[in-house]
């Protein structure tokens, strides 16, 4: 969104080719104001948190859940997440987050809620209704006129693919993309080939692998970024591997093979953990891990669910009994409140699977086999796919269906699946082919996915939303890329087309620099990408509109002296900042006020702040050569100082699943830590001639980069604590700051004499020319959240935004 924000700008302003970017300019300007809307009602959101109080997201967990327990009212901190970070959430999830937060009075003291009707709401309905309405529909596909041929030159470009690896066995890589294949959506670019009909397939939950079953029993797994299959398909004892599924946190893989046999596998060595679960007369369909992995559930033929401990691998009790019939597909929702299942019989079922009772009576009114069943991300939307070719979608809170079902498909749908952000609903038939339909709108999006020659058997969306597999009946596995903002321009002026040129084939365009006056050692994108946080050595944090360069309200002030660090909380609630004065101090984004008093305890300058990816902990680093973690909602310190270093603390870093915590510091050292435990992990990585400035983990969480006074960069291997490689190509001057771009195919480094370099993380290459445009020291480097800008913060008063399209997926390399 950033880089679309900034792109709009490239837009020709020539007479020639007017009418063709009218329609993009309309279009644009709806969903500009459509976006606004939302940032405005988060903001308000924010701010009405602020005035009750500023309870923290699990205290309106847990009071949302007391309030309406009649109403069966959910709101996880995801959802709450995504509704203070000024994106869409149904009327419902808004309601009750107001009714909750207005559950406290100003001096965040209980009282009753406002009920519905109460004048209270009436703003926040409206709003709401306003937001509803300025909703843009995802791309329909309408052309604007275009002028007369001979007046208009168009450049249509697609990012480069990489050209194909060797084949390896079993699988057949990248063929030619027809042109049908490259309408719509998503872009086909790689296909894996089974010797059977491939039943089901499922990506890892870090999406760098995915996994597919096929009627032959074999269950294949396939390295995404290099598109090779991981060692040799296991083939089991029994026909029809029918279901896989990877647990949340990637460690298990749960099989469901031929009539009777569940598995469960380490994904990593692909060896089977322990005996099956199985029963004899039991024959499975689909499995699904709940949200915290603590259990297991399986559709099963004889009518029943049954619900297993994945550690002690028995069953939970007595299996869940009332179809009547084959059940086919089970789904958890989101915050794990619910489990769907759906079968033959027709009917849909909800039960609350930590009680194992149902709830309420079955959904009904498909007609005939209830084939699949999925939960949209927010947890608002349940879809159901139907043997007549119908999609209905539900709610899951009231059971009642929303509007008449989805019709297109002339046959059975077999699979429905939402993208990640919740804004797309993909469904597979019969006939060879899947469509794309916008869950608020309900209308169908873009052209239909074709390129099997048998059905398609099962649908699935990566992590991130930007790859779709689909496994059909002729054996093969395809991924399709979601495509890109390239699309054919008007041509305009030269430098236009230069820097869209250039911007298409992947090469980092310098935007205007921010003149943040002083010294500027730290840098932090918020987790939206709307704002952009500097720290500077006159004492102030600056926010700022990365899109436009401008300041947002006034500089934060409070530190008495230079600050050293700025970072956001992933939840996107606070902002932490601390410096030479041996404070940390909490921030709302939001309002630019402070939260709560400065956090004190460190006896000498602080120099770095990350948060756990949970945002439950803040650790700092100090001149006093510890490390501490605090507990932000409370600004409490949690345990002990961690001193292993002999002097000051440079850098800290968790990694992406928060176990562990990285530091580095003056004595030359990087250290893993426990970060539940405080103890230290392994012995310290040592390969250094001087002082470590920089630790940062890839986002798969197995690299960890440090870098420092000595002018080299290492890589490190998180789980064993051993080099990996050789070193990045020594710099004469030493690295200041390192950082992965999100979807880990580059790392940035800033460096004393004025550059910023990009390196390729898998063969310890160079990535182009170094970026320049700095005339002093580089503090900071930091990737936008959506990949597309690189910022960079100096010794010279500045920072400067490098962008590019969004970079590469693992996929594309």
């Amino acid at each position: 969104m950033l880089f679309s924000r900034w792109a709009s700008s490239l837009a020709p302003h020539s007479t020639v080719g007017s009418q063709l970017g009218m329609a993009e300019r309309g279009e644009a300007a709806a969903v500009g104001a459509y976006e606004e809307l939302l940032r405005e009602q988060g903001q308000r959101l924010r701010r009405l948190r602020v005035q009750q109080g500023n309870p923290s997201l699990r205290v309106i967990e847990a009071r949302a859940k007391k309030l309406f327990a009649e109403e069966k009212v959910s709101l996880p901190i995801s959802t709450q997440s995504v509704a203070f970070g000024g994106r869409y959430v149904g009327q419902d999830k808004l309601m009750w987050l107001v009714r909750t937060l207005l559950s406290w009075d100003r001096f965040g003291r209980a009282c009753a809620p406002p009920a519905y009707g109460d004048s209270a709401l009436d703003e926040w309905y409206e709003r709401w209704t306003a937001i509803t309405e300025a909703r843009p529909p995802r791309n329909q596909n309408v052309a604007a006129p275009l002028p007369p041929a001979s007046e208009v030159k168009t450049v249509e470009k697609e990012l480069p693919l990489k050209p194909p690896a060797a084949e390896p066995n079993h699988a057949r890589l990248p063929a030619p993309v027809s042109d049908e294949q490259e309408t719509g959506l998503f872009l086909t670019y790689q296909s894996f080939a089974h010797s059977a009909s491939v039943l089901t397939v499922a990506f890892s939950p870090d999406g760098t692998l995915l996994a597919s079953g096929d009627g032959n029993g074999t269950l294949w797994l396939w390295d995404i970024a290099t598109g090779q299959l991981i060692g040799e398909p296991l083939t089991g004892r029994y026909e029809n591997l029918r279901a896989v599924a990877f647990s949340p946190d990637g460690t298990l893989l749960a099989t469901a093979e031929g009539n009777h046999t569940l598995r469960l596998r380490d994904p990593a060595t692909h060896l089977p953990i322990g005996e099956p679960l199985t029963e004899e007369v039991m024959s499975i369909g689909t499995v699904a891990f709940s949200p915290d992995g603590t259990l297991l559930a399986t559709a099963n033929e004889d009518g029943t669910v049954r619900l297993w401990n994945p550690t002690t691998r028995q069953p939970i009790g007595p299996p869940l009994t009332g179809h009547i019939d084959r059940v086919n597909a089970v789904a958890f929702s989101p915050d794990g409140t619910l489990l769907a299942t759906a079968g033959m019989d027709g009917t849909v079922r909800l039960w609350n699977p930590t009680t194992r009772q149902p709830i309420g009576e079955p959904l009904t009114g498909h007609n005939g086999d209830v084939n699949a069943v999925a939960f949209s991300p927010d947890g608002t939307l349940l879809a159901t796919a139907n043997e007549d070719g119908t999609v209905r979608l539900w709610n899951p809170t009231t059971r009642q269906p929303i509007g008449p079902p989805l019709t297109g498909h002339i046959d059975r749908v077999n699979a429905v699946a939402f993208s990640p952000d919740g804004t797309l609903l993909a469904t597979a038939a019969r006939y060879n082919m899947v469509r794309f339909w916008d869950p608020t709108t309900r209308q169908p999006i873009g052209e239909l996915l074709t390129g099997h020659i048998e059905m398609v058997n099962a649908v699935a969306f990566s992590p991130d939303g930007t790859l779709l597999a689909t496994a059909a009946r002729d054996g093969k596995v395809h991924l399709h890329k979601q495509r890109g903002l390239s699309r054919p321009v008007s041509a305009g002026s030269l430098a236009e087309r230069a820097m869209l040129y250039a911007v298409q084939q992947g090469h980092r365009v310098m935007l205007p620099a921010l003149e943040t006056g002083s010294s500027t050692p730290a840098v932090a994108f918020s987790p939206d990408s709307r704002l952009l946080a500097t720290a500077g050595v006159d004492g102030t944090v600056r926010l700022w509109d990365p899109a436009t360069g401008q300041p947002v309200g006034n500089p934060l002030t409070g530190h008495t002296g230079p600050v050293h660090t700025a970072a956001f909380s992933p939840d996107s609630r606070l902002l932490a900042t601390a410096g030479m004065d041996g404070t940390v101090r909490l921030w709302d984004p939001a309002t630019g006020q402070p939260v709560g008093n400065p956090l004190t305890g460190h006896t000498g300058p602080v120099h770095t702040a990350a948060f756990s990816p949970d945002s439950r902990l803040l650790a700092t680093t100090s001149r006093d050569a510890t490390v501490r973690l605090w507990d932000p909602a409370t600004g409490q310190s949690v345990g002990n100082p961690l001193a292993e270093h002999d002097t000051l603390a440079l850098a800290v870093a968790f990694s992406p699943n928060g176990t562990l915590l990285a530091t580095a510091g003056v004595d030359g050292t990087a250290r893993l830590w426990n970060a539940g435990s405080g103890q230290p992990v392994g012995n310290p990585l040592t390969r250094r001639t001087g002082p470590v400035h920089t630790a940062a983990f890839s986002p798969n969480g197995a690299l960890l980069a440090t870098a420092g006074v000595d002018g080299t960069a290492r890589l490190w291997n998180a789980g064993s604590g051993q080099p990996v490689g050789n070193p990045l190509a020594r710099q004469t001057n030493q690295v200041s700051a390192m950082a992965f771009s999100p979807n880990g195919t580059l790392l940035a480094s800033g460096h004393d004499e004025g550059t910023v370099r990009l390196w390729d993380p898998a063969t310890g290459q160079p990535v182009g020319i170094p970026l320049t445009g700095h005339t002093g020291t580089v503090f900071a480097v930091a990737f936008s959240p959506d990949d597309a800008v690189l910022a960079s913060a100096g010794q010279d008063s500045t920072v400067r935004l490098w962008v590019a399209l969004p970079s590469r997926s693992p996929a594309d390399r």
